[in-house]
């Protein structure tokens, strides 16, 4: 059958999932005859739930992921709930990067089997993303209490997403303790042991951070986000050069100059963000904007407050930081504000490269 037409049927198969006003997606109340024509001219030689599963678990195998959705879907006319197909439909639209789908998908196999660990896995990671932290903890815990043999590759997702929110609530103890939980089973990850070395920089204990961020670099020298943490670390510590020579592996030296002026200005280093800010500008081969932005903010700081410009580092999502900066006073709470918009925090395998 040519691939367009499978992707037509496919989309028109998914369509009837979608009910119109409810959160979440209920497989029983499909009318099976709005789909079951459609169905068998993809293969009217399937006549059981099982050879269904069993040609979708071959074009998944085979790459065919538009192929092994109908399949799925196809199985799920058989039974509704064949938690083995409904997993692999939300996994295929996660994969699609259709995640209201494939939440929708992950709570119909909920309110089938509440302890499922891998949907109340992508569901939390689904409900930290939109910020519903309670909903995220309430799910990821689930997962946790119900680990099992099968999910070992995945738990440690929930301690990951459970590091984050407790980052979030101000316990870096408690995330200290999910990120090494996580790392028990995924020890080289670089999102993890940065992840790990960011909750250490929150309770102060800098040399524990520095050890976690150097690890995240032993398998790639140029991780952006661990290169930002340390980079940090040395400009608090007046440690220009250092972290000049940091940013310098991941990006031109006037964008590092505008780095560390931008930090420095959070930090209330006003003379050295001064000094660096009009370096980025000298050394920059063209119009740099940003520095020429920083610039105006810093001249702007005679009044009791200001608002500070988008940098170019990476906001985090890991907290709200605030963009309205009074000049520090309190320079450890100065710099756990820097640290928030220097680090990515991140809660998924998808993004932690």
């Amino acid at each position: 059958m040519p691939t367009q037409k499978i992707r037509t049927l496919t989309l028109f198969c998914l369509m009837v999932f979608i009910l119109s006003g409810c959160n979440s997606i209920s497989v029983t109340e499909v009318d099976p005859n709005s789909t079951d024509n459609i169905l068998d001219l993809l293969d009217p030689q399937i006549q059981t739930e099982e050879q269904a599963f069993a040609n979708a678990e071959s074009q998944l195998k085979a790459g065919k992921l538009d192929n092994a959705l109908v399949y799925y879907m196809k199985t799920l006319r058989f039974n509704p709930k064949n938690i083995n197909a409904l997993e692999r439909v939300g996994t295929i639209h996660s994969y699609h990067q259709h995640p209201d789908l494939a939440a929708a998908i992950y709570q119909n196999i909920l309110d089938i089997d509440s302890q499922n660990v891998l949907a109340n896995i992508n569901l939390g990671l689904y409900f930290l993303d939109k910020g519903q932290n309670i909903k995220a903890k309430e799910r990821l815990k689930a997962a946790v209490a119900n680990e099992n043999t099968e999910t070992q590759d995945k738990i440690w997702e929930a301690h990951n997403g459970l590091g984050v929110i407790a980052d979030l609530e101000n316990n870096s103890t408690e995330a200290i303790i999910h990120y090494r939980a996580a790392l028990a089973k995924q020890p080289s990850n670089q999102m993890l042991l940065n992840n790990l070395g960011y909750s250490y920089y929150l309770t102060g204990d800098e040399n524990q951070a520095k050890v976690f961020f150097n690890q995240a670099l032993v398998n790639d020298n140029h991780y952006d986000r661990a290169i930002h943490n340390l980079a940090l670390i040395e400009i608090k510590h007046g440690n220009f050069s250092t972290a000049n020579a940091y940013f310098n592996r991941i990006m031109p030296v006037y964008e590092s100059y505008n780095n560390i002026g931008y930090l420095c200005l959070l930090t209330g280093q006003y003379d050295v963000a001064e000094e660096y800010l009009r370096r980025a500008i000298n050394e920059s081969p063209v119009y740099f904007p940003k520095a020429e932005e920083n610039l105006k903010t810093l001249s702007k700081l005679n009044k009791p407050t200001i608002m500070l410009p988008q940098s170019i580092i990476e906001t985090t999502n890991e907290a709200p930081a605030s963009t309205e900066v009074t000049p520090a006073k309190n320079t450890r709470k100065a710099h756990r504000h820097a640290a928030k918009l220097a680090n990515k925090k991140h809660t998924s395998a998808k993004r932690k490269h």
